[in-house]
């Protein structure tokens, strides 16, 4: 397994192009929709932090919550290091 660009604690980019997740080697099909939130974003964070708060709702274990509290931690550290780049979602429509 050849990692090109990690995206988080679970999934990556291949050689191929293909996202995969990084546990089991498989390939997310590339008609399943995902997304990806940039850190940049002024709203990524909070949309985080009410994730985790259904994931903590619905019962999620305790590894996909240590994750995600990584990945918010990793967005809070970013947004008070680089204020200069935090944006509102869209607001450069695709430039």
């Amino acid at each position: 397994m050849s990692v090109v660009r990690q995206i988080d604690g679970k999934y990556h980019v291949d050689e191929k192009s293909q996202l995969v997740k990084t546990s089991n080697g498989v390939a997310i099909p590339q008609e399943e929709p995902t997304i990806l939130f940039r850190s940049r974003d002024r709203l990524a964070l909070p949309a985080l932090l009410a994730y985790r708060r259904l994931c903590v709702e619905d019962g999620c274990n305790d590894q996909h919550l240590s994750s995600l509290d990584e990945m918010i931690a990793k967005f809070k550290a970013f947004s008070i290091e680089h204020p200069e780049v935090m944006k509102q979602p869209g607001i450069t429509r695709g430039l």
